[in-house]
């Protein structure tokens, strides 16, 4: 709702004067030249241009003169006294709500307003993508300002809390479903309640597409989740089913998974060259050394992964290699595998 420069001032002269005659008083009549001196009073502040986006926080508690001045300060508005008359006209001197606002110089009292009382408030976009594990995120979380490594990586482990978000296990690996979040950038540094916002998206993720298939087939949600992490660090396009028919296939057999980025998970950067040494360092994570599941997830898997995990293609693949164009090679005996290592790999890397 547009108000006019002229408009306001009548209804500041029409309040005053009716306050003196109705109220009867010689004190109210005696405050109108002090109050239509606020009113065109220059403002002292340097002139801004118009339509400088400018950044304005709203505390929580502050009054109606405090977000006048305020915005007024910023340049936002040409005067508080209009923004304070608007908002007593149209009754929502108590509907502003806190935040920080991105809002532009020179703009209309009322259109401010509107911004103010909807709550449209400055929105932070984080991303966390597919398959970042617990200091992968706490590297974003840090990188965006809202909460420091050490700290992320203590809240990933803290007990009750783990409890308190219904993740079974000691991390919160797994569990911070990679999606891009939008906060209010005022609420930033609260960064518990975004750890809560994505756990609680993989759950309903979970829940809606994975629990009832899983529960099927006697599957825990720990279990679930541990595959879909392993399928997400190797999967590329749409193998993700192709992958999970191996991990499937070979816990079938019991045979080891053999899965390259359990070697490193907690030793190295994921994405680090893995080497032979690596292959042969014996820890509960390296699946060369060690058969069945890793003891917990190496990453935070995306939606294809987690129903990947429990409807793998029907096929008798054992293994895979690279072909070093973002596709793998599917085999099913070791011969087979050994000849697409050849091709693929050997000539590239040499012997491994």
């Amino acid at each position: 709702m547009r108000f006019s420069v002229f408009s306001v001032f009548k209804a500041v002269i029409i309040v005053a004067v009716l306050a003196a005659i109705g109220g009867g008083g010689y004190i109210a009549y005696n405050r109108v030249p002090s109050v239509v001196k606020e009113f065109l009073r220059p403002a002292v502040r340097e002139t801004v241009p118009s339509g400088q986006e400018v950044i304005v926080q709203v505390p929580k508690g502050a009054t109606l003169g405090q977000v006048a001045a305020e915005l007024e300060n910023k340049g936002v508005i040409s005067n508080r006294l209009i923004f304070r008359v608007v908002a007593l006209i149209r009754g929502e001197q108590r509907t502003i709500k806190a935040g920080e606002y991105s809002l532009r110089t020179g703009s209309d009292a009322g259109d401010v307003l509107d911004t103010l009382i909807s709550g449209k408030t400055l929105m932070l976009s984080v991303t966390v993508p597919e398959g970042y594990n617990v200091w992968q995120v706490a590297e974003v979380f840090q990188q965006n300002g809202i909460m420091g490594k050490d700290e992320f990586l203590a809240a990933a482990k803290d007990k009750e809390f783990l409890k308190e978000v219904g993740v079974e296990g000691n991390s919160l690996e797994g569990y911070l479903f990679p999606d891009t979040y939008l906060i209010p950038a005022a609420d930033k540094a609260n960064g518990r309640q975004l750890i809560r916002r994505m756990v609680k998206r993989f759950h309903d993720v979970y829940d809606k597409n994975v629990r009832e298939t899983a529960d099927q087939n006697g599957w825990s949600t720990p279990q679930v989740v541990t595959l879909a992490s392993l399928i997400e660090k190797e999967a590329r396009a749409s193998e993700h089913q192709l992958v999970s028919a191996v991990f499937h296939n070979r816990l079938r057999k019991d045979m080891r998974l053999d899965c390259d980025p359990t070697v490193i998970y907690g030793i190295k950067p994921m994405g680090a060259k893995i080497t032979r040494a690596d292959l042969d360092r014996k820890h509960p994570y390296n699946t060369y050394q060690v058969k069945g599941l890793p003891p917990g997830p190496i990453a935070n898997p995306g939606k294809a992964s987690l129903i990947a995990a429990v409807s793998p293609a029907d096929k008798d693949y054992l293994y895979f290699v690279a072909r070093n164009d973002g596709t793998h090679e599917f085999s099913n005996t070791i011969q087979e595998h050994n000849n697409a290592v050849n091709r693929f790999q050997r000539r590239v890397n040499g012997p491994k």
